[in-house]
């Protein structure tokens, strides 16, 4: 038996699902609904392939060869320029449509099979994507003749040496893999893409369905359409490259460096959770504005309010960001999460990172993001963002309100997974004014401060000091007589 070598896709994050890519010299089944992305996807494994010098055909069925150029080079593709060095052929099989169609006599494909090899002797084409199966087979023959006739296509592509990628419509999103109902027993890799209705909102997935002799991400995974192509998010827990020695930087509030120890540790995901009104988005700020004022980039995701109004409100308490705005180490981007997709937000927060490149991200507030997605969307985006920061390698403080009166209780379990540290943000409304305390719930690396601290928000920002044992028994007392 031959070793299995892979092809990279091209594709962002479907290399990673396939642990490295499409097989060589073996069938690929790409299946789904109108609008799931195949032909996107299709487009991107031909130019990517063409563009390592594998020449390639695609074989437009479906559509034109013009209008696919035209889709492929809307992305970015290039595919009239790998067309032009000869690394790119097209074959058009499309059926005319100045009139109506007649069928007469057996089906049979032995017309297409000597095409593709009069392109292959001429060429020397080492790859095909073919757009799509479903419409070669239609009208369609009987069952038993299209198994037949779909194993026949298969296998002259694989005589060939043709490294393949078949497109196919499916019926649904779950089920049966496509219409046909006969393929996936004869490619060596199918892979199905989804757009499915999920608490209101479309949310796309893609799921590796097979892979003949190579293991596989399993499972679906969200991804989006771009304007460079689809995009997946694997949502895996590689291990990244990152920095041996320990390094710390402060958070921007002196006493909470004290609750560290020294500042929170580079490369760290931190959450801060607590409830409307107990300071979480100016501790946000506090971060930001103290990463810029260092010479860090800066990018700072708002949620909940527009720019000016967020910006208004850090000025008039005494933290105006307009200096470091100008300086270009602070970016702030707000929008409303129901206004896009979950995949979206992934995607921008990837370009962000590709084209900013800021050191400290903050997400300002994850709570808006849950309650306009479904529980499932939303924990996949979550555990999204912390493989894309992970991946590259940078630090992040996101913010989430709780509702309820014991914030150390409220954590859905992928989330205190994710953290490598969590403070809470708390008060108490039993004495005449607000009794503010901070606790670190945990914090991954370090040792830090278990006790709460007094927190006071204030012209300029927040101010942290110790409690008094007195305080801090009375805010014990509190805290049990709330949970009990």
């Amino acid at each position: 038996m031959s070793a299995l070598i892979k092809l990279e896709t091209g594709v962002p994050g479907l290399d990673v699902l396939t642990l490295g890519g499409i097989p060589e010299g073996r069938a690929t089944l790409i299946a789904g609904k109108s609008g799931t992305g195949k032909t996107v996807v299709g487009l991107q494994i031909a130019a990517n392939l063409a563009r390592k010098g594998k020449k390639t055909i695609l074989v437009a069925i479906e559509e034109s060869p013009e209008d696919m150029e035209d889709s492929g080079n809307m992305l970015g593709l290039g595919l009239t320029e790998l067309a032009q060095k000869g690394l790119l052929h097209f074959s058009n099989v499309t059926r005319p449509v100045d009139g109506p169609t007649l069928v007469s006599g057996e089906y049979d494909l032995y017309g297409l099979f000597h095409r593709i090899e009069a392109i292959v002797k001429r060429t020397g084409a080492e790859a095909l994507v073919l757009d799509s199966a479903t419409a070669l087979f239609s009208p369609r023959p009987a069952p038993d003749a299209l198994r037949s006739h779909f194993f026949q296509l298969v296998y002259m592509l694989r005589s060939l040496g043709l490294t393949a990628v078949i497109i196919a419509e499916a019926a649904g999103d779950y089920g049966q893999l496509t219409t046909m109902g006969v393929e996936d027993y004869v490619c060596d890799l199918t892979v199905t893409l989804r757009n499915i209705i999920d608490g209101g909102r479309r949310r796309r997935s893609v799921e590796v369905n097979k892979y003949r002799r190579s293991a596989h991400y399993k499972g679906e995974y969200p991804c989006t359409i771009t304007t460079r192509g689809l995009a997946v998010f694997p949502l895996d827990a590689r291990e990244y490259p990152g920095a041996a020695h320990v390094e710390r930087y402060s958070s921007g509030v002196g006493g909470l460096d004290e609750m560290t120890h020294g500042g929170w540790l580079r490369n760290s995901i931190i959450i801060v959770r607590g409830p409307t009104g107990s300071g979480k988005t100016m501790l946000a700020g506090l971060y930001a504005r103290a990463g810029a004022a260092r010479g860090e980039r800066v990018v700072y995701y708002g949620f909940e309010e527009t720019q000016p109004i967020l910006l208004r409100n850090y000025r008039e308490i005494g933290m105006p960001m307009e200096q470091y705005l100008a300086s270009g180490n602070l970016k702030v981007l707000c929008r409303y999460p129901e206004a896009t997709s979950l995949e979206d937000l992934l995607v921008d927060l990837r370009t962000g990172l590709e084209e900013l490149k800021p050191s400290l991200i903050v997400l300002d507030s994850i709570s808006s993001i849950e309650h306009a997605s479904s529980e499932k969307g939303f924990r996949q985006f979550m555990i999204g963002v912390a493989s894309i920061l992970r991946e590259y390698g940078r630090s992040a403080l996101i913010t989430q309100t709780i509702a309820g009166v014991n914030v150390t209780d409220h954590t859905a379990p992928y989330l205190s997974t994710i953290a490598d540290a969590i403070l809470t943000l708390d008060y108490s409304t039993a004495g005449y004014e607000l009794d503010r305390t901070m606790r670190v719930i945990k914090m991954r690396g370090s040792d830090h401060e278990t006790h709460p601290y007094r927190l006071a928000i204030q012209p300029g920002g927040l101010s942290v000091s110790k409690l008094s044992e007195e305080e801090a028994r009375r805010a014990e007392a509190q805290r049990r007589g709330r949970t009990s």
